[in-house]
């Protein structure tokens, strides 16, 4: 059973408007240790505009073992906010009580709507090794948001997350070399992270992009581990793009518990009945 909780501050001091976003998610194997369920909540906002996503997850271990194999489903609501009252339009009228933007697509004050989605995972592993490759927004939600002259829709593109993995063994040190790499479809954005894992300690480095105006950040990454259940994370991202001026870096810190769940196998046996009842 595993439980996290986590804040991210994107691009600190970038604008006077907080870029940030709050995760929390439970995830339990369920009756056998092959069928998983959780939940998911995520926060995300930037200036004036908020998402929240809110979503079931199941998943199957179809192969447990040297071999493994998974899949899961992932079905939620997506809402998108924004505030109005506090946008700005060139054509816009603004005077002390009055909000006119001038502008059919913006709402005059607070404004959101809802739509579901869909999600679905693979992944893939043997031995120390693994990849995985997830859609994510199959659906392509549309969010229709409030008291706007046109009724503005809000497209949710859909993406790919793909995603490998392996674990090197030495002693008591464990060297987790990872690639990640996620797309729209329009662009692409690629992350090499190495993590090392010493007894009780998390050190990490990474790297966002890939080449030229792509490139995005260093990673640096401290943790540590309590009584083997709770483990606390710190990351720090030191910006490379342009932006590199304009903003004091990402600070994301994370709180996970676990608890092993261990399933009793059923055994069988001669049935002796109670002889008052049954």
């Amino acid at each position: 059973m595993n439980a996290t909780v986590a804040h991210r501050s994107q691009y600190v001091g970038l604008g006077t408007k907080a870029i940030g976003t709050q995760f929390t998610s439970f995830s339990s194997p369920i009756q056998s240790s092959k069928f998983g369920l959780g939940f998911r909540i995520v926060n995300d906002f930037i200036g004036l505009q908020r998402y929240t996503n809110m979503d079931l997850i199941a998943a199957y271990h179809v192969l447990d073992g040297k071999n493994r194999l998974s899949g899961g489903v992932n079905f939620g609501l997506v809402q998108f906010g924004l505030n109005g009252a506090e946008l700005t339009a060139p054509d816009g009228d603004y005077l002390p009580g009055v909000i006119i933007h001038n502008d059919d697509l913006l709402p005059v004050g607070s404004s959101a709507g809802m739509a579901p989605t869909l999600s679905l995972g693979l992944l893939y592993g043997y031995k120390n090794f693994e990849v995985g490759i997830s859609l994510n927004n199959m659906t392509s939600p549309k969010i229709n948001i409030s008291n706007t002259t046109s009724g503005t829709i809000i497209n949710i593109s859909r993406t790919i997350n793909i995603h490998s993995l392996y674990v090197i063994e030495l002693n008591n040190l464990n060297v987790k070399p990872a690639f990640f790499c996620k797309t729209d479809f329009n662009k692409w954005q690629a992350q090499l992270n190495v993590e090392l894992d010493w007894r009780k300690v998390i050190a990490g480095l990474g790297f966002r992009g890939y080449s030229g105006l792509n490139n995005d950040a260093v990673i640096g990454l401290l943790g540590f581990k309590v009584k083997d259940k709770i483990s606390v994370r710190y990351s720090y991202d030191y910006n490379v793009s342009f932006l590199n001026n304009s903003n004091s870096g990402s600070h994301e810190l994370s709180l996970r518990f676990d608890l092993q769940r261990i399933f009793k196998q059923n055994v069988k046996s001669n049935i002796i009945f109670n002889p008052r009842y049954l």
